[in-house]
């Protein structure tokens, strides 16, 4: 298990002076993408983002901890699901992220089989 950290800044929010939620996502997809791509040591392309559970919401300045766990490889493809919490608020659940599908991709978009990752 891996920790990726964002810094919530003015751009980052919604309406409601809070974490905007598509911001989330992107800094998650982002995350475990980086780690599909260390795994792997070829880029690779999110194929599917499952159930996303929004626990509770995060405010400018807040510090979140990305914590991604790789849970499965396939032939082409990487697993992971995701937690984040809020660190400057002892820890607090923020998000459950079910499973992220990373698909390793050649120069030309194809996917490629993977060895023993």
């Amino acid at each position: 298990m891996k920790e990726y950290r964002s810094l919530v800044t003015q751009p980052d929010l919604n309406a409601h002076g809070t974490l905007h939620g598509g911001i989330l996502v992107k800094w998650v997809d982002e995350a475990c993408g980086m780690e599909a791509r260390l795994l792997t040591s070829n880029v690779c392309a999110t194929r599917h983002i499952g159930e996303i559970d929004f626990i509770s919401k995060a405010a400018l300045g807040d510090v979140l901890g990305i914590m991604v766990e790789h849970v499965k490889t396939g032939k082409t493809s990487l697993t992971f699901s995701a937690n984040v919490y809020n660190l400057t608020n002892d820890c607090t659940h923020v998000a459950h992220f079910e499973k992220l599908v990373f698909v390793a991709v050649d120069k030309d978009h194809k996917p490629i089989k993977l060895s023993n990752t």
